[in-house]
């Protein structure tokens, strides 16, 4: 898959962490994990998956689900399951069907993007205890959930819309 089968938001999702690449070490220069298990927030990483050259890593099956190098399993599970069901239930003919994750940090949150011949971009946290989507949208990330489940910038970036004030926010969290 190119950059342009991508939705316009996560074109711009792509683009923002273009400079950041996966290899030896993460987008903030620590070691890539290996955790298998979400881990506390001063030990936790983040992996980039994503690239000028590439979108991030696709998954369109369960067994896919293993080129998350680095992530906890738990989280390979939750995508693998994810994709694998929204395969299953498509009925798209010659587009890209599954989920595309761009960045991950190994305690608890990542973003990426679900397509079904047409897709929008996604947040996924660890919540009670297991892995779900808190956030899907086609446009800026909302505030308030990204305040609510303490989305750490790392993952979500910068900026976000307050649809109550209707304003476009900065946003900050370690």
């Amino acid at each position: 898959m190119t950059l342009r089968h991508l939705s316009p938001l996560s074109r711009l999702l792509v683009s923002a962490g273009a400079v950041l690449t996966l290899g030896a070490t993460s987008a903030v220069g620590l070691p890539l994990a290996s955790a298998s298990a979400p881990t506390s927030a001063s030990s936790a990483r983040v992996i980039v998956y994503s690239n000028a050259h590439s979108p991030g890593v696709e998954v369109t099956r369960a067994s896919q689900a293993r080129r998350l190098h680095g992530a906890p399993a738990s989280f390979k599970r939750f995508i693998g399951r994810t994709a694998q069901r929204i395969s299953d239930a498509s009925t798209c003919e010659g587009g890209y069907v599954g989920v595309t994750v761009f960045r991950l940090r190994t305690d608890g949150f990542a973003a990426g993007g679900v397509n079904d011949c047409g897709g929008y971009a996604a947040l996924w946290a660890v919540v009670d205890g297991r892995w779900k989507q808190i956030e899907g949208t086609q446009e800026i990330w909302a505030c308030a959930p990204l305040r609510r489940h303490r989305v750490p910038s790392s993952i979500a970036g910068h900026t976000c819309y307050d649809y109550r004030h209707q304003v476009q926010r900065r946003y900050h969290q370690a």
